[in-house]
């Protein structure tokens, strides 16, 4: 069997008297499944002939680019085309993937609450698409501002419902990003003195804190 790279290599090569069998020993040699790579056969086999002439099959296996893989490519190649020097890191996990950007000048990348991170982001998440044929939920962040945002926001809507819990009018927060009026609707849905509502449309959708007292 032909090989290159060992466990967790990106092509191998292997042999057998069939096709499956060729494959199957490619496979193991990859420590992967059937799902995971594309097969090319190199070689059918032949049963030899009064014992001349006989051919083994053999076939190439290479490891599909997996979702975090093309989300790497597609975050480097965009931002070198920026003019961004930056390395990235990904974590995968049943809730999709998120994309942390790491490097000097990065938080150039984030724009004004946030808008050229989440631009960025939509690009992923469609290039991602195209790719798989299906949605795969990205996240996008850089020099933590994500974090920072989210307790900003939090922040922000707790200080809503004091002022609405003690002065029993609702409070009307500025529009947002659909992200930011997740954050306040979930940051106060234990909150007993409160309930949250969006209202307006487009860029002008906000969220309103409204005293159960009212």
């Amino acid at each position: 069997m032909l090989e290159a790279g060992g466990t967790g290599a990106s092509v191998a090569e292997g042999s057998g008297r069939t096709v499956e069998e060729a494959i199957e020993q490619a496979l193991a040699h990859m420590g992967a499944s059937r799902d995971d790579v594309d097969v090319e056969i190199v070689q059918e086999p032949r049963q030899a002939l009064l014992g001349l002439g006989g051919r083994e099959a053999r076939v190439r296996v290479t490891r599909r680019p997996t979702a975090a893989d093309a989300a790497r490519a597609f975050v480097t190649e965009a931002l070198q085309l920026m003019g961004y020097a930056v390395t990235s890191s990904i974590a995968e996990s049943d809730e999709g993937l998120a994309v942390t950007l790491e490097g000097h000048g990065v938080s150039g990348l984030i724009g004004r609450h946030g808008r050229t991170l989440d631009a960025l982001e939509v690009l992923l998440a469609l290039h991602l698409v195209r790719k798989f044929d299906k949605r795969i939920p990205v996240t996008l962040d850089a020099a933590g501002y994500r974090a920072k945002r989210e307790k900003a926001v939090g922040d922000l809507a707790r200080e809503a419902a004091t002022r609405a819990s003690e002065k029993g009018t609702p409070v009307a927060l500025d529009p947002m990003h659909p992200r930011d009026r997740r954050i306040v609707h979930l940051t106060l849905k234990d909150d007993l003195r409160v309930r949250t509502a969006s209202e307006g449309e487009g860029e002008h959708r906000h969220v309103v804190v409204v005293p159960y007292r009212e």
